[in-house]
């Protein structure tokens, strides 16, 4: 490797890879070190519409189609890799401790047959490296098994000490992860936010999974368009969850695994050392029957790995020369899949900005302390959503109606966002995408969002109380539900919100999302058809 370089990027998960491509294809000289070696096993598999959209973005505005790829289930098999599952369904199903699954105890949602959501299950060890290689491939240099152990930041420059050498730049981003060397030395662990999520997981990826709608009686099923396997799987508990996430559910697939992972409040389920990873995983999954016999067939097919409490965050995370990726600046839970929607808005914001900050030669602090304000928003608004989560968790009326408002609330920042796709597709102008560059957070500024947020300040107050037992599980749900009944941007008939006895809904079929559409270009409160439904509707598929 070179002494010298624009931009020395240190790690090479999909946020690092695909930060040293955008820079690489600008023209900068770029250097991608790696501690380890690819291809490497790390989740983080399920993607949502979002991630979609913002992969899809980012390719586009960056002009890098090989991230486009990853947006698109068939573009993975044909690009990328022949393992890769859909996500074509995003199921929950609860359970009580010694009862078997019933249908009413359950959610599914199937997407709509429009662009951005042929979502797919990464094999991220094949994904995480395609990356790397088209990093390279776009002129990066890229460099494994080489331990970063220093980072010296100067007025005029960069120096990162590693194992193997020392190498100086105009800049430096820390897309390291937990161990960040430079977090450490700047004292960026001071100051951090405290989260209120308080979970660990336990996780491997297994052969033989067999579809969880096999298991259940007619009566038990949701009966939509999708099985719940076409997707991601979420079983529900008092006290956590576990996430199926098939890799061979995909007719063009040439998987045969499956990735499944236990996540649990640690207050509910304390870590005990006494069992292994494999035997605690299972001896939890025995009190839920239908859990157990889905899960009865297969076999580990890789390492137990059982962590810690997951949650982590720094007190900030950019500087003078410097700035830190999201995944290194903090983590919540893989609850509702934040995770890369969060890595490609941080790309899409901080890359913006590098390129500005090398356009003008000026590196200051203050150029890039927006990163620390996304940052901080997205990890506070995910402990929110998933510390609510997890208060609902305890009592299935309660869940219920939580469930619904989580549905509510994503669909609609999905249109917000696919809002600036197809305004994008009418103009064919790049600066379309530049409004979302203005917002601390893309999506805060969406017109349904100041009654999004005092919904949650109800909601989160009624299940304070519930938690606190101060009020019964029924007496929560039902404010839960009256908040979703008054609220005039759903469309209740579309989805009845705010109906207990409301569970699935089918976006897949194109007359619901047609009356969707049509609500909110002539019928919804002015606010919402102004700020959200002002496109051209797009041919469905």
């Amino acid at each position: 490797m070179n002494e010298t370089y624009d931009v020395v990027v240190g790690g090479s998960g999909m946020g690092g890879s695909t930060t040293a491509t955008i820079l690489a294809n600008e023209g900068l000289d770029v250097l991608l070190i790696e501690a380890g070696t690819h291809p490497r096993f790390t989740i983080g598999e399920a993607l949502l519409p979002q991630s979609s959209m913002w992969m899809w973005i980012v390719g586009e505005y960056f002009g890098v189609p090989e991230v486009q790829n990853l947006s698109d289930v068939n573009s993975v098999i044909d690009e990328i890799t022949h393992s890769c599952g859909i996500k074509h369904s995003i199921g929950f199903t609860y359970h009580e401790r010694d009862r078997p699954f019933s249908g009413e105890y359950g959610h599914q949602l199937i997407p709509p047959s429009l662009p951005f959501y042929s979502e797919g299950h990464f094999v991220r060890e094949h994904v995480d490296h395609y990356l790397v290689r088209t990093a390279t491939d776009y002129g990066a240099t890229y460099v494994d098994e080489t331990r970063i152990t220093d980072v010296e930041i100067s007025d005029d420059e960069v120096t990162v000490v590693t194992d193997r050498g020392t190498t100086t730049a105009e800049f430096f981003v820390d897309a390291t992860g937990s161990n960040s060397v430079l977090a450490e030395k700047l004292g960026y662990r001071e100051n951090a936010p405290e989260l209120e999520t308080d979970s660990r997981a336990i996780f491997t990826h297994v052969e033989g999974l067999e579809p969880f709608d096999d298991l259940l009686a007619d009566e038990n099923l949701p009966n939509q368009s999708n099985r719940l396997h076409d997707g991601t799987l979420h079983h529900v508990f008092d006290g956590g969850w576990m996430w199926i996430i098939p890799f061979d559910n995909f007719d063009r697939s040439k998987a045969t695994n499956a990735s499944v992972g236990l996540v649990l409040d640690r207050t509910k389920y304390p870590l005990d050392e006494s069992m292994s990873a494999e035997e605690e995983f299972y001896q939890i999954v025995s009190a839920f029957p239908d859990v157990e016999r889905h899960l009865e067939p297969v076999e580990a097919v890789r390492p137990w790995t059982r962590t810690r409490r997951l949650q982590r965050a720094l007190g900030r995370s950019s500087g003078h020369r410097h700035y830190l990726t999201n995944n290194t600046y903090g983590f919540v839970d893989p609850l509702y899949s934040h995770g890369l929607i969060n890595t490609f808005e941080s790309i899409f914001l901080s890359t913006t900005l590098l390129l500005e900050a090398f356009e003008d030669e000026d590196f200051s602090a203050e150029r890039f302390e927006r990163i620390d304000e996304l940052h901080r928003k997205q990890l506070l608004d995910a402990d929110f959503t998933i510390a609510t989560a997890y208060k609902a968790m305890g009592d299935f009326e309660v869940w219920n109606a939580w469930t619904q408002m989580w549905l509510g609330q994503i669909l609609f920042h999905d249109l917000y966002i696919q809002r600036h796709c197809f305004k994008y597709f009418a103009s064919e102008r790049l600066d379309e995408f530049d409004r979302l560059l203005e917002e601390t957070c893309p999506g805060e500024r969406a017109p349904f969002v100041a009654e999004k947020v005092e919904m949650y300040r109800t909601i989160g107050d009624a299940l304070d109380a519930y938690v606190a037992d101060e009020i019964p599980p029924a007496e929560a749900a039902e404010a839960i539900l009256e908040e979703l009944r008054c609220a005039k941007w759903l469309p209740k008939h579309v989805y009845e919100w705010g109906d207990e006895r409301a569970r699935h809904v089918d976006f897949s079929d194109p007359e619901l999302v047609g009356a969707l559409l049509e609500w909110g270009m002539t019928d919804s409160p002015t606010h919402i058809r102004e700020g959200l439904f002002d496109f051209d509707v797009p041919e469905m598929t």
